[in-house]
């Protein structure tokens, strides 16, 4: 099995509606399920991965790197093993969570204040983690989100792809741990002049923030990082933001997911004066079980 992937991704002018040089670029479709960046994060890993390897990774009841990664596992005849935020939930708790355990994954749901300290340990399990999940010595370890130095490749060919249909002056994206905003970070040329802007759709995530500005920092790169403090926090909407979203989308036909490109939207839609020059936000996808066919 393998996936069927559309690459590259094009660039859709929203100038139209935007009032400005607004384009978007169509990452959501690279693929139904491993769409996004989630395909940009994941390449670099799962090429590098041995045969029938065993993936331990991490994530939240709605996350689309969990449904990514079981996708990308499943299709590579891989074996996954997901830890779950939330011992109150289930595999029923999520379209995203069903579809992981539909795709062969074992599910694991610990507790939120395990979760927090696993991140804290950088997602290294304790001896008795590792023996109560029954992982075994060889296991291959992916951080929440598909984040790390393999998030290069997927990355290094979208800022390819940027600059071959014309370097933006502005780049909006979503961000959850920041792995891709990192990556595109690393591809591109030391003093970039474009600017990135990033809408995260996580509460107070200083750290996140901070690994990315640092980074911007040492290439000399422009980076603004806007915190969620706007709609109630990761997987949170409210009737401004759906309103948002369903203008958006009956406008351009084109659909947005609510936990992060809905939210760049509105930020986009919100600024007091336009951005000058070439603006392109970049569509990460979004988890759509609707538009899942019947074989992968």
């Amino acid at each position: 099995m393998h996936l069927t992937l559309n690459l590259p991704t094009p660039e859709t002018s929203l100038k139209s509606m935007a009032g400005c040089d607004l384009w978007l670029k169509r990452d959501d479709l690279i693929h139904p399920i491993v769409s996004g960046n989630k395909w940009r994060k994941l390449v670099g890993f799962v090429e590098q991965l041995p045969p029938s390897a065993t993936v331990l990774t991490f994530g939240g009841a709605h996350s689309n790197h969990l449904a990514a990664a079981a996708t990308c596992l499943q299709t590579q005849g891989h074996q996954g093993i997901f830890i779950i935020r939330g011992d109150e939930l289930n595999p029923k708790s999520s379209p995203a969570l069903h579809h992981c355990q539909a795709a062969g994954m074992h599910l694991i749901f610990i507790s939120r204040t395990s979760f927090r300290q696993l991140r804290e340990q950088h997602w290294q399990p304790s001896t008795r983690q590792q023996q109560a999940w029954q992982l075994p010595q060889d296991y291959q370890l992916l951080a929440e989100g598909g984040s790390g130095p393999h998030n290069s490749q997927g990355c290094q060919a979208l800022w390819q792809e940027l600059e071959q249909a014309g370097r933006p002056d502005h780049l909006w994206l979503a961000a959850g741990t920041g792995g891709t905003a990192r990556g595109l970070l690393r591809a591109m040329p030391h003093d970039c002049p474009t600017h990135i802007t990033l809408v995260s759709a996580v509460k107070g995530s200083h750290r996140e923030a901070a690994q990315t500005q640092a980074l911007a920092d040492d290439k000399q790169i422009k980076l603004t990082w806007i915190d969620e403090t706007y709609f109630g926090g990761f997987a949170k909407t409210n009737a401004q933001l759906q309103q948002a979203q369903l203008a958006f989308e009956a406008a351009t036909g084109i659909l947005l997911d609510p936990v992060y490109n809905a939210k760049v939207w509105w930020h986009l839609s919100q600024q007091p004066r336009p951005q000058q020059g070439k603006i392109v936000w970049l569509h990460t996808g979004g988890f759509r079980p609707q538009l899942i066919p019947e074989k992968i």
